[in-house]
């Protein structure tokens, strides 16, 4: 029962990110280190509430070419009980580690799902658009 909990919660963080999922990403990075370096304890906050966000942007970089620019406070919301608090994380490394890398590459999953779709209304808006300009300059 405790993994479908966890899951839900993950689930909730990935719905209500915004476009980049940075929040998503942060939390498959805390779960990469977990699994793969070993040199954090997913139960005390404190060993990687603030180095985690580092993570995050080196791979934010490579995808997007961007970080997030929102408040310490708004990122730190993660954490909190109503999102993915320590005792979930636990949990969902734990599942992470004994299927090796499935939770972080769901979250990835995601991520690309979110950016396909995105692409796709895009590449709709670029097919229907008209290059001409209206007397007002902005456009057909």
């Amino acid at each position: 029962m405790r993994i479908v909990e966890a899951k839900a919660a993950l689930d909730k963080v990935i719905d209500k990110a915004r476009v980049h999922l940075y929040k998503p990403i942060q939390l498959a990075e805390i779960l990469y280190r977990a699994r793969v370096k070993e040199d954090i304890n997913l139960s005390d906050l404190t060993t990687y509430r603030t180095i985690s966000k580092k993570w995050r942007d080196i791979i934010c970089l490579q995808f997007l070419g961007r970080t997030s620019t929102s408040s310490a406070r708004y990122q730190d919301d993660l954490f909190n009980d109503n999102a993915v608090p320590p005792g979930l994380l636990v949990i969902l490394g734990a599942e992470n580690k004994i299927k090796n890398g499935i939770v972080e590459a769901y979250i990835y999953r995601k991520f690309a799902q979110r950016h396909a779709q995105m692409t796709v209304g895009l590449d709709y808006c670029l097919a229907h658009s008209c290059t001409g300009v209206s007397k007002s300059g902005l456009g057909c």
